[in-house]
């Protein structure tokens, strides 16, 4: 390549690996580089990735060459990253428990919710040996919006202390939930442990939830394209006793 002839043309007293491993030592200098023809410089950038825009000024592009020669020779090479190349040995299975008390809600369908928590080993003993202990629970509640304060609905659900997930059904028409893992004392309110974040639920289509056997329909066209239309048949046909 040009520029790496130049290099080594203007570094008689330097071995080609020099030019070859720049970061190690500075291999240019403004007195090598004004004795280069234009040419020779031009390559040179070129080989370093500058952009040469056209009618350069010739000394602006030697100015150029030596801010980046004395950042490769700034560089200090034991800041570098080292890779393992070696197999990481990976876990058959993932750890049950990551000591860590907190918990999750991932939606599975707009009915159905999955959740999954944890409790600290050290507060899951002492809540499970306190003499007010009577049990855990997940408490389900519902908001209108966003924003509100207080809950529309509420539901529970008795889990056990080895519990770690639960699939929680969703009633229709429900806008926003929250689920929270509590801890049920005796002559105590419960405790709150964990809690979810707030949560919207995809809201079902009007076209959908309000479509009965022989009830005329003014339907979307996407949804008639869907088959849906065939699919409340089946299912009038297969549970009509729903309907009643």
């Amino acid at each position: 390549l040009p520029g790496l002839n130049l290099c080594f043309r203007l570094l008689t007293q330097q071995p080609i690996f020099a030019i070859i491993k720049p970061m190690e030592k500075t291999v240019l200098s403004r007195q090598q580089l004004e004795s280069a023809s234009t040419a020779d410089l031009l390559a040179l950038a070129d080989d370093y990735g500058i952009d040469i825009p056209d009618n350069l000024n010739r000394r602006i592009l030697i100015g150029e060459l030596l801010e980046i020669a004395q950042e490769q020779d700034s560089y200090k090479p034991e800041n570098d990253v080292l890779i393992n190349n070696e197999e990481v040995e990976m876990p058959e299975m993932l750890p049950r428990s990551y000591n860590e008390t907190q918990i999750c809600m991932l939606l599975r369908t707009p009915a159905w919710a999955f959740v999954f928590w944890d409790i600290r080993e050290a507060e899951l003993e002492t809540l499970t040996e306190d003499d007010a202990f009577k049990n855990f629970f997940l408490h389900v509640a519902f908001f209108d919006t966003a924003t509100a304060d207080m809950p529309s609905d509420s539901f529970d659900i008795q889990i056990s202390p080895s519990d770690r997930e639960q699939y929680v059904f969703l009633p229709a028409g429900k806008k926003y939930v929250i689920i929270n893992l509590k801890c049920a004392m005796e002559d105590q309110n419960p405790k709150v442990l964990a809690y979810t974040k707030r949560i919207e639920i995809p809201q079902e289509s009007k076209a959908v939830t309000e479509m009965q056997p022989g009830k005329k329909v003014d339907m979307n066209p996407l949804i008639r394209l869907s088959g849906m239309e065939e699919l409340a048949r089946a299912h009038f046909m297969a549970h009509r006793q729903s309907f009643s």
